[in-house]
């Protein structure tokens, strides 16, 4: 049996780095482009119901299509529309969804979502004379990174073999509000998700160096064993000894995807987990998040290194388990 499992892991990666070897880089110029974008005094500060998440949806949703992303499961479009009341407002919203098909006739029945939240706190009263809550690290960072991926993905050629859905939410600084109606109204079977990888600030590198990451829930399911396994041919390094990213593990939309239903005490849900490179610094809910202070060289590594672990994933006859006792699989 052992014999077995290093052969198919071997054979995965064999087949993946066949694929790879003329694969594009994107480009730190790039990924500053769209950071600052979205991050631009212009877009203020991205919050809930505004103008502004309209234009960044719709830019969003022209990234996927440039790419050739298609709607997911029943959506005609990429654009998923809902709305939520908050105080007296009824807030419309919208989350892009895309995805690229899988190419595996055993997996491809299976779903790996890569999630973002593109949404921010917008303008607020601030002591500073600067009053526009940019949002680039939370959460312009992570949308670009999940947009680079599917560039990555799609334009060079590599072939997934589960599906990869992409999910661009809004709404997560009001309560996580697009995942949850996404997990709520879903496009595809939920049960058949194999996991969500969150991305969260990715655009720091001083807090724990070039090509290092940490992921939240890690002691909650096998997740982290797979990338340890993966990471074991590569010089990138997941970081697990970070004590927030325990709690952090609720505090980003892959908790929605976790935490479907609750019975008895025992949670029913999806492995998931947040992938980062800061946790909470000076600049998170700031007029400072800008993103003149990134290090897109690093940026961009990350996003290459997340291209592959995600198609390497998608390829992996491993599966995906809860480790805590009060997590079990969505049957």
């Amino acid at each position: 049996m052992l014999l077995f499992i290093i052969t198919s892991i071997s054979v995965v990666f064999s087949r993946y780095k066949d694929s790879t070897e003329k694969r594009p880089v994107v480009k730190p110029e790039e990924l500053r482009e769209w950071v600052s974008f979205l991050a631009s005094d212009e877009m203020r500060g991205r919050a809930n119901g505004s103008p502004e998440m309209k234009t960044a949806a719709l830019w969003i949703a022209e990234k996927f299509r440039e790419y050739g992303l298609e709607p997911a499961g029943r959506q005609r479009e990429l654009i998923q529309n809902y709305s939520f009341t908050s105080g007296q407002r009824t807030i419309e919203e919208r989350n892009v969804i895309g995805m690229i098909e899988g190419t595996d006739h055993l997996l491809k029945d299976e779903y790996i979502v890569l999630s973002a939240h593109f949404d921010h706190v917008g303008v607020k009263k601030s002591v500073q004379p600067d009053s526009i809550f940019n949002g680039a690290d939370d959460n312009a960072a992570g949308t670009c990174t999940l947009i680079s991926i599917a560039k990555t993905i799609k334009v060079s050629g590599l072939r997934p073999g589960r599906n990869i859905v992409f999910a661009a939410f809004s709404g997560e600084e009001s309560g996580m509000r697009g995942s949850r109606y996404f997990v709520s109204n879903p496009l595809i079977p939920l049960k058949n998700i194999y996991v969500d990888m969150n991305f969260e600030m990715t655009g720091h590198s001083e807090y724990l160096g070039k090509k290092k990451y940490y992921m939240t829930g890690c002691l909650n399911s096998n997740l982290d064993d797979l990338i340890d396994e993966y990471n074991h041919k590569t010089d990138f390094q997941l970081i697990d000894t970070i004590s927030i990213a325990n709690s952090l593990f609720f505090a980003s939309d892959n908790i929605a995807f976790s935490r479907i239903t609750t019975k008895d005490g025992i949670t029913q849900g999806i492995p998931s987990g947040t992938f980062a490179t800061t946790t909470i610094g000076p600049y998170i809910h700031s007029v400072t998040d800008e993103a003149k202070l990134f290090d897109f060289e690093n940026m961009a590594e990350l996003v290459n290194y997340f291209s592959d672990l995600t198609v390497w994933l998608s390829n992996c006859e491993s599966e995906i388990v809860w480790t805590n006792p009060k997590f079990t699989r969505l049957k």
